[in-house]
């Protein structure tokens, strides 16, 4: 230790205390009533902070002052901290402990900082129990120990810091600003490339017996016959369950929609029945009661596959089937360049196969002819957006693409020698927009490391 530095517990300079327990109010029945939930970014917002009635022999022990600080005691959040500057007529719910300097040579702005170093977070890490969320409670944050300088030093080093993490915070918002821009230019271009412009009646209209789904009535006599599907159907039997394609016309801003559009498409693209150019498939869990049908060499996607995967060709899985599992459920093994795309809770997810795999139940799928890119269709899909996708979901409490709907998708889609350079183009986009997102997560790694070397020396007196 530093020659004039002394290490005392928290419990030694403070006052601990449990917050108020009550029920939040919209309206202005007493003060305000902070909650873990208000405290976001470390900043809270206090306009938007409820109110709470409280007792006026009750009011002084919890009201809130300049210098305090409130801390997390349970929940995901537990640690984070916060110290009050300002604030309005206000107390801590129970949730919360707060942490009031007794002692004057020692700084709350100091104290601060010390619950920001990786030992402090160390500590909670260690110290955490109860419920399966954690928990740190007043006792255990009393005997935390912390590195006291004298006075004169901790504002020294408080000036340092708040200047550094000043300038910190600028080049993170610039790094995060300069990762969202990449990723906006990426989706703008996606859509440019998927936007239709057409009117009704110039090409890309069609008969009114064309748009009479083929899944409505079985797969027409044009379907059948085309060479293209029928190489890709032959000697299979899609299970999708038996509902058939809606009748209802849902339509898209881009390049997707349920049921044909009744307008045209641009000069080149043409608007089909997705259907009319790849095989429709759906997934199924092979049971988990039976482990001996898990933990074989079939790969089998799941949502957090999907997830984190998104948008790209996906290889391998989180968990794996086996032929015994295939053969004893409803999932069947895909081949390579399937297109699949969550529809459950998480709409929106899209990915290619890389090699033959397994779904669940939460895609539907896509094998597509010789007609069809599998990328096209992946970043048709992906132009969509999950906001975009939600408009042809439903449900009263997730949001799900029902196979009727997807039976039914219809997209507007040009030659395959174009859809081949659209998929170059982008990829070529994908790529630099890749590149530039490494380079922000690089910087914003970087940043968050010097923040936390500078915390270290500080409070290890080396700053």
């Amino acid at each position: 230790m530093k020659t004039g530095w002394k290490v005392k517990e928290l419990l030694a300079v403070s006052a601990i205390n449990y917050g108020y327990t009550t029920s939040a109010a919209g309206e202005p029945v007493g003060p305000r009533f902070l909650r873990i939930t208000d405290i976001q970014g470390d900043e809270v917002n206090w306009e938007s902070v409820p109110f709470c009635k409280i007792d006026s022999a009750d009011l002084p022990r919890y009201r809130l002052a300049s210098g305090d600080i409130v801390f997390a005691r349970t929940g995901a959040t537990t640690g984070k901290s916060f110290l009050v500057h300002d604030p309005p007529d206000a107390v801590f719910a129970s949730y919360l402990i707060r942490l009031r300097l007794l002692d004057r040579t020692v700084l709350p702005e100091f104290v601060s900082l010390y619950f920001q170093t990786p030992g402090y977070w160390k500590a909670i890490k260690d110290g955490s129990s109860g419920s399966a969320q954690g928990g740190f409670n007043a006792t255990k944050l009393g005997a935390l120990s912390l590195p006291i300088p004298p006075l004169t030093e901790q504002q020294r080093i408080v000036g340092i810091l708040d200047e550094a993490f000043e300038g910190i915070a600028t080049a993170k918002a610039n790094a995060e600003k300069n990762l969202q821009n990449a990723r906006a230019l990426f989706e703008s271009h996606l859509r440019a490339v998927f936007k239709q412009h057409g009117e009704a009646g110039i090409e890309g209209e069609v008969s009114e017996k064309s748009r009479t789904h083929p899944l409505v009535k079985g797969v027409t006599s044009a379907v059948a016959a085309d060479p293209a599907m029928s190489k890709l159907n032959a000697g299979y039997v899609t299970r999708t369950g038996g509902r058939k394609a809606t009748l209802r016309h849902i339509l898209g801003n881009l390049s997707l929609a349920v049921g044909m559009p009744r307008t045209g498409a641009r000069k080149g693209w043409r608007w089909s029945a997705l259907t009319d150019l790849a095989r429709l498939e759906s997934g199924h869990t092979p049971s988990r009661r039976h482990p001996e049908y898990w933990g074989g060499s079939v790969p089998w996607i799941g949502i957090q596959d999907a997830r984190e995967n998104h948008g790209l060709r996906i290889s391998d899985t989180l968990q794996k089937t086996n032929a015994l599992g295939i053969a004893n459920s409803s999932a069947r093994v895909l081949p390579t360049n399937t297109v699949c795309l969550s529809r459950t809770a998480s709409v929106g997810y899209v990915v290619v196969m890389g090699r033959p795999m397994a779904t669940s139940q939460d895609f539907v799928n896509w094998v597509c002819s010789d007609k069809l890119n599998p990328d096209f269709l992946k970043y048709l899909i992906l132009a969509e957006g999950r906001d975009g996708l939600l408009r042809y979901a439903s449900g009263s409490v997730h949001q799900t693409i029902y196979f009727p709907e997807a039976k039914a998708f219809h997209i507007c889609y040009p030659d395959i020698e174009e859809q081949v350079r659209l998929v170059r183009q982008c990829d070529s986009l994908r790529e630099e927009t890749q590149r530039l997102e490494s380079i922000c997560q690089q910087k914003l790694t970087a940043l968050d490391a010097l923040k936390k070397s500078l915390l270290h020396q500080a409070f290890t007196g080396n700053l």
